[in-house]
């Protein structure tokens, strides 16, 4: 049967207790850890099902102890063409899920975080729901039809990663738009507001992100 999966990658993992909760909400689930975000489940007092990467950012008693626990690992050479994020959401891919989130993947470098968010394209072309997921935000590519509650105050991003995204219709927050078209090289999605409980968000044609903040005025750089 699809089961959740969450991936853990290397990259910044911030309130524990954030986290904690999350993994609570996916009882019947898989834990991939990218090399080192081994050390962030270990911190968290949770086991990976499977460790993926080049071992690099790993301690090697760390991984042995994984080991005889019954974690599977699976290695790939340091000099490799894609990154342990990568390798890790093609191995989930694999195994059928329901739905992917990814922790650690938003904070640190702009680089990877950058290319994370691009990988939610890649999973969108499988039927796959997914989500980057931090303790101050959620991060996915909007399905044709979101609907959002309990977030009235919250602040929602919406940004084109398609040339042109088309047929856009949002009810429920301070800017609606009614099937209108956002670009990628417009900023004409950000910062809105959700004012009414639900929300929708509409999507015709295109790949468009949302940036969904989960509480009223709480934002890393203010935290």
């Amino acid at each position: 049967m699809p089961k959740d999966i969450i991936i853990v990658t290397g990259g910044r993992l911030g309130n524990k207790d954030f986290y904690e909760k999350r993994a609570s909400l996916h009882g019947d689930r898989v834990l991939i850890a990218c090399d080192g975000g081994a050390r962030h489940l270990n911190a968290l007092g949770l086991c990976p099902d499977v460790i993926v990467g080049d071992m690099d950012s790993l301690d090697f008693d760390l991984l042995g102890d994984y080991e005889r626990r019954g974690a599977e690992i699976i290695r790939y050479p340091v000099n490799k063409d894609f990154t342990d994020t990568a390798l890790a959401l093609d191995y989930a891919l694999g195994l059928k899920p329901s739905a992917i989130e990814i922790w650690g993947a938003l904070g640190g470098r702009i680089d990877h975080a950058l290319a994370n968010i691009h990988l939610l394209m890649r999973v969108k072309e499988s039927g796959v729901s997914a989500q980057l997921v931090d303790e101050f935000v959620e991060v996915r590519i909007a399905d044709p039809d979101i609907r959002l509650i309990d977030a009235v105050g919250c602040l929602v991003s919406l940004i084109a990663l398609s040339p042109v995204v088309e047929d856009i219709t949002l009810s429920g927050f301070e800017y609606p738009l009614s099937r209108e078209c956002l670009t990628a090289a417009q900023s004409r999605g950000i910062s809105n507001i959700v004012v009414s409980s639900p929300a929708f968000i509409r999507v015709g044609k295109g790949d468009l992100l949302m940036v969904r903040y989960w509480q009223k005025d709480v934002f890393p750089e203010v935290s």
